[in-house]
């Protein structure tokens, strides 16, 4: 698509500042080493447009969807993730999988540490807390469809449920 531009997040983008209306990115940041996310919605940040809208949707790991098929490590924690690609070799992630596996604390500090927080703002639209309690505010598809979601995604419809968080920020 001519809208899309097939780069490296993880690099300065090829634009000039406050130019871009909508960024949206649905089932990518999983894949990228977390400790490089600041950078990454520093840069968005930099070229949307005041009003603008960054739309973050990531897997929910506290989703029995993802948490189910997960492999657990010898302290219970989610080290890999058949169904999210790549292969788990020597203890880690390795061809593209997912890296990090997203819950609402670790996605709400990377928003707390961005110019999101504070020269922007930032709502969650699904989660699930630490408790186990969902929270699921009406999404607005025509600013960036989420295919998963209980509105799109079979799985997640009956009964519905959360399956990726889903964050709208704004500039």
């Amino acid at each position: 698509s001519l809208r899309n531009i097939n780069h490296d997040l993880t690099k300065t983008f090829p634009l000039e500042d406050s130019v871009v209306d909508r960024f949206q990115s649905q089932d990518v940041f999983e894949h990228i080493e977390y400790s490089k996310l600041p950078a990454v919605f520093a840069e968005i940040y930099r070229v949307l447009k005041p009003g603008s809208l960054f739309r973050l949707s990531v897997p929910d790991y506290r989703s029995p969807v993802y948490y189910q098929r997960s492999l657990m490590d010898e302290a219970g924690e989610i080290c890999f993730d058949p169904g999210g690609g790549g292969s788990f070799e020597a203890g880690k992630v390795v061809d593209g999988g997912h890296v990090w596996f997203p819950r609402y604390e670790s996605v709400k500090m990377l928003f707390d540490d961005s110019s999101f927080a504070t020269e922007g703002s930032f709502e969650f639209k699904h989660y699930i807390g630490d408790q186990g309690n969902s929270v699921m505010s009406e999404i607005d598809h025509d600013l960036g469809l989420v295919k998963r979601t209980p509105d799109h995604d079979p799985r997640v419809q009956s009964p519905r449920q959360v399956l990726s968080l889903v964050v709208d920020a704004w500039k």
